[in-house]
């Protein structure tokens, strides 16, 4: 078999984001990518995507994924765009980027899992309308609301904070990816898809989002509460700075919503820390409604542990 020659490797300023954002997010489609990048020509979009191929530093695949007529190709990194962003970044995640070295061989559900999680954030900080993304004089990329997940982690990559012990801005909310999960103790043990956080005056409400797969059994839907509860049983995790711990569960469908409505019960009942904690359900549709624009909120079924 010949080997596939690359073209020259230069790529621009746009072209690194798009490469960011795959490092960042795993699998993302090329419609997500334009969403990010805020630009209204599709094709200039696909004719950068075409050439970061070309030149080896992204794969683009067209297996279907949503099983739709038309179907954006989804994107994620090579070798080579691996071997960019570390070359690129004081780099300070090598675990994950050991983890991400396998997405070649990654499920078709692992691959929705993070287009819903890329979806989500767009839901909660859906980008500027605009035609240039990437501000001229700082060089950042901005959102309307919030802190931008891709400045933040930028910033992570190439600043060694050492035993500085990281500021957390008041009232704004934060969203971060396992490609940048800040310190907190229950995010190794629980392993989050992805993980909110705000600080009010009232202290830090923290937010651990998981995506359930379509067709997961229900001996690992139990698998995945109880071993939230071990977690919190087992680690010492509590302190002052801590408002709330809040769970958010998108659901493919309400019939897992309502088995995970009935096994919540007994399992606050064996909770006994002191701070309250949230389990919010919805369905992946409501998700997509408030992306779209079609309602204004979510409909999230909330069980709270005070109740038990």
């Amino acid at each position: 078999m010949k080997k596939r020659k690359y073209t020259k490797r230069i790529i621009t300023k746009k072209q690194t984001l798009i490469q960011t954002l795959l490092y960042c997010f795993r699998f993302i489609n090329s419609k997500q990518i334009q969403e990010f990048l805020g630009h209204k020509d599709h094709r200039r979009i696909n004719s950068w995507l075409k050439d970061l191929e070309n030149k080896g530093y992204i794969v683009r695949d067209f297996k279907p994924i949503y099983g739709i007529l038309t179907k954006p190709a989804v994107c994620y990194l090579t070798v080579l765009g691996r071997a960019h962003i570390r070359s690129n970044y004081h780099y300070h995640f090598p675990r994950y980027l050991k983890r991400i070295a396998r997405d070649n061989k990654a499920s078709k559900s692992f691959r929705i899992r993070c287009q819903i999680i890329a979806d989500w954030y767009l839901m909660l900080f859906p980008p500027q309308k605009s035609t240039d993304l990437v501000d001229k004089k700082i060089n950042k990329v901005k959102t309307k609301t919030g802190i931008d997940i891709i400045d933040y982690l930028i910033t992570g990559l190439t600043t060694d904070s050492g035993d500085t012990e990281e500021k957390i801005p008041l009232n704004k909310l934060q969203f971060f990816t396992p490609a940048y999960f800040p310190d907190f103790i229950l995010l190794d043990g629980i392993k989050p898809d992805a993980y909110l956080r705000k600080r009010t005056t009232k202290g830090i409400t923290h937010g651990l989002l998981f995506v359930l797969d379509a067709y997961i059994p229900r001996f690992l839907l139990r698998y995945t509460l109880k071993h939230i509860f071990e977690t919190l049983n087992e680690e010492n995790w509590e302190d002052e700075s801590i408002n709330c711990l809040q769970f958010f569960f998108l659901c493919p469908n309400h019939k897992i919503i309502i088995y995970c409505r009935r096994l919540l019960p007994s399992l606050l009942e064996k909770y006994y820390g002191g701070k309250p904690l949230r389990f919010h359900f919805t369905t992946r549709n409501q998700l997509y409604k408030r992306k779209s624009g079609r309602t204004e909120n979510i409909d999230w079924i909330t069980i709270p542990s005070e109740d038990y």
